[in-house]
């Protein structure tokens, strides 16, 4: 009854469809839940409320194709279908449609800190969340997680799960340029540091979405002066204390004292109301000026805001074309993946089977294990980062992991390891990851620690606790195939590692070296062919930036 039911009234509103939203008709129909056939056509969707979603239900949307809204406001947040608490639900079939912001168009109808969500299942207190398949869902540009499932999680903490959601499937998904648009770091600084090096509209766009209120104008610089002359009355900038990229600034234009680089970062040592004085340490000693600064010299500060700022102001949470997190049971098998952010996100899970499936492009992380994830199995994957951030992350003391048979290539940043227990890295083949670390200004990236292009290795283990120890650790007989820019320092060991081991690997097309910090122990790192290996000082957060 309730299929003919909803083929029926399809049919008679089918001539408005186009020119409405047709939440209600998808509410009438899944409502009751049971077995629900969404009739082929096009629903619009203008996102004003939910369409919930409730237990024992399996959905059939074939040739349903539910579109977003073309123009959406700033910070608009859509979420398609919701429900919570959900017990045996399935959907197969269907296809969401929106204008997720792309840098690569001059024009686009979305903000960037658009989100917009398709189906979203989470858990709430006393509730549960298990028996969940997707199966054959599609989707195009939209600006969020397509399918978020969500286990109860200790607010406010990455990694305490009060509540898991059990057996989670996503099975042969299409989900093309979806997930939580990003930046990607440094993007916009760079745009404003060298300007000539693209288009007046990419400029133009830059200053409107670039931290503005963190520039200073009209700066001055004199010959044999160590003073950085600027009003520094309102929002004066303090004297730096940390290290830290929130504490430095960098200059955007190139007309500077010789001894003073362009787009490199800076502390501040004094801070006046007419002046600042800066060195290249905090506390060092202020730079005594060799030559002249140029007319309209501009800088800017915390470049934590300005250049590790990938999120866009007022963006949404959530991550990835699917968003999981707190679940046990996971599998995602033969799905076809890419992103204009992050292309997928697993994170404190439990028992994950990421096997089979095929990402197609990444403007961020491609492959993202993310924090405290146990007992994973990545298999048979193929991982195109298509000069993304880091081609594969497994972030946050990740434990008892497996990654084999997998090719990963065309990342940006590398392969990121960060504090794992039980780590296994086999018979893999890794082809040019480090594109970020090309001099071409659309390709590559600038470091502001240095003003010249970043230096990721392939492949580098971290530690997030500083102190902390990871391992055991194998990486063995896999294949890596250096791009141009690669460092020679191509796979680094953090400090605190034990029971290492990196055997039996093929290093290609240029001279590497393995670098292992002297703290760790019981290590047995040999017998890979093309690359040399080195004890000395590893920072133990190097990488993250």
């Amino acid at each position: 009854m309730k299929i003919r039911f909803a083929l029926a009234a399809w049919v008679l509103g089918s001539a408005s469809f186009a020119l409405s939203d047709d939440s209600a008709i998808l509410k009438e129909w899944l409502g009751d839940g049971g077995s629900v056939t969404i009739p082929a056509g096009e629903y619009h969707l203008d996102g004003t409320a939910p369409i919930p979603i409730v237990s024992n239900t399996t959905v059939m949307a074939y040739g349903a194709r539910f579109i977003l809204p073309r123009d959406l406001g700033d910070k608009a947040r859509i979420v398609v279908f919701a429900g919570q608490n959900l017990e045996h639900f399935t959907w197969m079939g269907g296809e969401f449609v929106g204008q997720v912001f792309d840098p690569a168009k001059q024009a686009n109808t979305w903000e960037p800190n658009v989100n917009t969500k398709g189906i979203e299942i989470t858990t709430a207190q006393d509730g549960a969340t298990h028996d969940i398949l997707f199966r054959d869902v599609k989707s195009n540009g939209m600006a969020g997680a397509v399918i978020g499932v969500h286990g109860l999680t200790k607010k406010g903490s990455e990694g305490d799960v009060i509540t898991y959601a059990e057996r989670v499937a996503i099975e042969s998904c299409t989900l093309l340029r979806s997930g939580k648009f990003m930046w990607d770091y440094g993007y916009l600084w760079q745009i404003l540091t060298w300007p000539e090096s693209y288009e007046p509209w990419e400029v133009e766009r830059a200053k409107q979405y670039f931290r503005m209120d963190m520039i200073r104008e009209n700066v001055q610089m004199a010959d044999g002066d160590d003073r950085v002359v600027f009003d520094n009355r309102e929002q004066s900038l303090p004297v730096s204390q940390l290290d830290e990229p929130r504490e430095a600034l960098s200059f955007l234009t190139p007309h500077l004292p010789k001894n003073v680089i362009h787009g490199r970062q800076y502390f501040v040592v004094e801070s006046h109301d007419a002046f600042i004085k800066i060195s290249e340490t905090p506390g060092g000693e202020p730079i005594r000026f060799e030559g002249n600064s140029g007319e309209g010299t501009r800088l800017a500060y915390n470049l934590s805001a300005c250049y590790l700022g990938w999120a866009p102001i007022g963006a949404g949470p959530g991550k990835g074309a699917f968003d999981i997190t707190g679940a046990r049971d996971v599998r995602v098998t033969g799905c076809q993946l890419s992103a204009l952010g992050d292309t997928m996100h697993i994170q404190a899970c439990r028992n994950v089977v990421f096997a089979n499936n095929h990402i197609m492009g990444s403007r961020m992380g491609a492959f993202f294990l993310a924090e405290f994830c146990q007992n994973a199995t990545i298999t048979g994957n193929l991982i195109d980062g298509t000069n993304g951030s880091r081609v594969m992350s497994v972030e946050k003391s990740c434990t008892d992991v497996t990654i084999t048979g997998n090719t990963f290539r065309n990342g940006g940043r590398g392969s990121w390891i960060n504090q794992p227990k039980n780590f296994i890295l086999q018979g893999n083949v890794f082809v040019n990851n480090t594109t970020k670390n090309e001099p071409d200004m659309r390709r590559g990236r600038i470091a502001y620690q240095t003003g010249k292009p970043v230096a990721f290795p392939e492949l580098y283990f971290t530690l997030y606790e500083e102190g902390a120890s990871y391992g055991p650790v194998i990486v063995r007989d896999n294949v890596f195939a250096l791009g141009d820019s690669a460092p020679e320092n191509a796979v680094t060991f953090a400090p605190n590692g034990h029971d290492l081991q990196m055997t039996g690997n093929v290093f290609q097309n240029k001279p590497a070296t393995i670098v292992v910090d002297p703290s760790c122990q019981n290590t047995q790192i040999e017998a890979n062919q093309g690359a040399d290996v080195r004890r000395a000082a590893v920072d133990f957060n190097h990488g993250r930036r």
